[in-house]
């Protein structure tokens, strides 16, 4: 990293004026990273001293801008320096933030590192900072800001690391505590949130719009703010193609078929394939419409872990009664969709010959309705007709 790139990015001798960074160069024009970087530049440590001490004391934009970063987890350390790491089809993005951040004396940079194992040169686009220079203020921070800084801290966050499916933003917070008080914040103006349990760190937390029309009000609510970063709404509102993912997960377990005519009344097992399908448009930063870590946590958390290696008959109370493939799609349905709204069907194969074919009711649609009342004949009052008199007491 040169700290000088604080001002412009210089091109390298022998690229072309085009004003991009050697990574941006290589991608443009589909070359390997390694044929565009210069070998001296490769696995080369900054020193402390390079980097020039800021000059003045962080203003409130600085410091609000700073807060989103932390709030997204986008503030590392490493060794002597703290950084902010930033994705190359965000570039634009990241120098935003160091025209906030070089109040704190961040500068920009790509790290060039040589990786053993691909055999191939890899570009870190970063903003870095030594961390002494950050430490000289973190005394003297002011911690409560009035709304219109909130607002600005929240709108770097959302920009930075909010995600929409189905029409509902995702937000998780590096440090829960921090998301359920910009929550709590929020219901000023309206804004509901709904805190899942998939988030990715420990200490986290996943915070999810309650419905579509929170998104919104959020999105008008930061418009202003977001306007002014590049590409920010583009990641909202940019019509793109849609299209459906799908994951395949399995899990082992047994059940009977209560009452069932043949040997499915005994107690078998097998292994059971789940295919969840999740359809959306592409977000045009990360080029996907889910994250399969995501998908395939969620997935773990909600379904797998609950069955595998279980009787299914006693490993949810929903289907005791009746464990078959069709009620265990639509219990899994309802075990998903508050944390895939985007949910656009589930194949569940019980054998290769055998399986069932999903599509349930959407999240809104869910959240009107509720659990489908198939699911609940032993979960509610049982009979009620004078005939169960005929039952002998026990």
């Amino acid at each position: 990293m040169n700290p000088e790139l604080c001002a412009d990015f210089q091109v390298p001798p022998g690229l072309p004026a085009e004003g991009l960074t050697p990574a941006e160069y290589a991608l443009r024009h589909h070359l390997p990273l390694e044929l565009v970087v210069d070998r001296a530049a490769l696995n080369r440590e900054d020193q402390v001293a390079d980097f020039p001490p800021p000059t003045t004391y962080p203003g409130e934009r600085a410091r609000a801008v700073l807060r989103g970063l932390t709030w997204a987890g986008l503030l590392r350390e490493e060794g002597a320096f703290v950084l902010v790491p930033g994705e190359i089809r965000r570039l634009d993005l990241l120098l935003w933030d160091l025209s906030a951040l070089c109040d704190y004396g961040f500068c920009f940079g790509q790290d060039y590192t040589y990786a053993g194992d691909t055999h191939r040169v890899v570009a870190h686009n970063r903003l870095k900072a030594p961390k002494i220079h950050l430490d000289r203020f973190r005394g003297l921070r002011v911690v409560p800001e009035p709304p219109p800084d909130f607002l600005l801290s929240l709108a770097v966050y959302v920009a930075h690391a909010a995600e929409l499916h189905a029409g509902y933003l995702f937000l998780e917070f590096a440090d829960a505590a921090a998301g359920r008080w910009a929550a709590t914040e929020l219901l000023r103006h309206r804004i509901q949130f709904k805190e899942l349990d998939a988030a990715d760190r420990p200490g986290a937390a996943l915070l999810r719009t309650l419905t579509p029309v929170d998104a919104q009000r959020l999105l008008e609510l930061l418009r202003g703010r977001l306007q002014d970063m590049p590409g920010a709404l583009d990641r909202f509102e940019q019509v793109t193609p849609v299209v459906t993912v799908c994951k395949e997960l399995v899990f082992d377990a047994a059940h009977f078929i209560t009452d069932h005519p043949a040997k499915c009344a005994n107690l078998h097992g097998g292994r059971y394939a789940l295919h969840v399908k999740v359809s959306g448009r592409i977000d045009p930063v990360t080029g996907c419409v889910v994250d399969y870590g995501y998908l395939k946590r969620v997935v773990n958390r909600r379904v797998v872990e609950r069955f595998d290696h279980h009787t299914l008959n006693y490993a949810a109370p929903e289907l005791a009664w009746r464990s078959s493939t069709e009620l265990l799609c639509v219990y899994i349905w309802e075990q998903l969709i508050d944390y895939l709204p985007g949910l656009a069907g589930l194949d569940l194969y019980e054998t290769t010959q055998s399986w069932c074919s999903y599509r349930g009711p959407s999240l809104e649609e869910f959240q009107r309705r509720g659990p489908d009342p198939v699911l609940g004949w032993f979960q509610g009052p049982i009979g009620g007709s004078s005939l169960r008199a005929l039952i002998p007491k026990i």
